[in-house]
């Protein structure tokens, strides 16, 4: 049994312990966002995770509520199998024990989905192991990012959000690029399989991608729980399992849509001073305001050019496109570091 979801804060160790796969559909082939699906005001994004789900009506989804248009294309599917699609609400708050009840009560609606889908309720043993092999799995990625290529450590986690842990990830320990690369950060949202090549085409340019910040980059690679605390011991039971697993989730997720936003910025910091990053690349689809609403906020926030780039703009077969992206790393380039 599998389940298809779109969204780095789904929390796959409550679905894999139940005995159905989590699969992130950012590594899916099936998935193609191209620029020619997006109509005005839409995202290419969430129009291909809908038809997605349109094609494949055998099969499980989840979508959830982070992005409005992928809840409102959660309506849309209102006429598919029933019992195959899963809303999950995540709490756009993180300040307080209302959100970590509200991702609670989710996982226990999900965990009925699960069940009626042909899974098991998992023994809290059986979750505790999952939940120490996942984060296993990010703790590995995450040493990985210094040491290999761009592209090739973005499939790696594309991977792991696919076929879970081990991080059956292993990349090529080659170093990242020529040290006379200006090294850039890739912010924003989705980065599925079809656009992986704007990594190629940012480092033909003569950048490097030092940070991908894109939302099932690093920062999907959320440090918690087991690599930075065990689970406690007094979470014996599978309820308390289930809220500490629903707290982590809330205290460890950084994205645009949060209110605040003040960890995506905290994170993007830490980060970004550490890798030496020179220039920024936000990538967004036409139609999401909320990556497109940061765009001034990031250069006051860390005075470095930045590149506004639409989904649409990096297509590798249009040199006129590319050329945008082209001119933005030429002028990194002649810019004193």
């Amino acid at each position: 049994m599998e389940l298809f979801h779109a969204s780095p804060w789904v929390p796959v160790e409550w679905i894999k312990a139940h005995g159905v796969e989590p699969r992130g559909l950012w590594y899916s082939d099936e998935l193609n966002p191209g620029p020619t699906r997006a109509s005005a005001g839409t995202c290419a994004f969430a129009q291909a995770v809908v038809q997605f789900a349109e094609t494949h009506p055998e099969k499980a989804v989840l979508l959830t509520t982070h992005c409005d248009q992928l809840r409102r294309g959660f309506d849309t599917l209102a006429d598919s199998p029933p019992g195959r699609s899963f809303l999950f609400n995540l709490p756009a708050t993180w300040q307080s024990s209302v959100a970590e009840r509200l991702y609670d009560s989710e996982l226990e609606g999900l965990s009925r989905f699960l069940l009626a889908l042909g899974g098991h309720l998992p023994a809290p043993e059986a979750l505790r192991q999952t939940i120490d092999a996942y984060a296993l799995a990010r703790k590995t990625l995450l040493a990985q990012a210094a040491v290999c290529p761009a592209r090739a450590h973005a499939e790696a986690i594309a991977r792991f959000h696919w076929t879970g842990p081990p991080a059956s990830t292993a990349p090529s320990a080659a170093a990242p690029g020529p040290s006379s690369a200006v090294p850039i950060a890739l912010l924003g949202g989705p980065l599925p399989r079809a656009q992986w090549p704007l990594i190629e085409v940012i480092e033909r340019a003569g950048a490097r991608v030092a940070l991908n910040g894109t939302e099932a980059g690093e920062r999907s690679l959320w440090t918690g729980p087991s690599s930075e605390v065990q689970v406690p011991a007094d979470a014996a039971t599978l309820a308390s399992m289930r809220l500490w697993l629903a707290r982590s989730y809330v205290r460890h997720c950084v994205d645009v849509f949060q209110r605040p936003n003040t960890r995506l910025y905290a994170w993007l910091k830490e980060h970004v001073a550490a890798r030496a990053v020179r220039g920024i690349v936000l990538w967004h689809y036409v139609g999401c305001d909320l990556w497109r609403a940061e765009a001034q906020s990031l250069r006051e926030a860390f005075g470095l050019p930045l590149l506004l780039l639409d989904a649409g703009d990096a297509s590798p077969a249009s040199a006129r496109d590319n050329g945008r992206v082209e001119a933005f790393m030429e002028s990194l380039i002649q810019r004193p570091a």
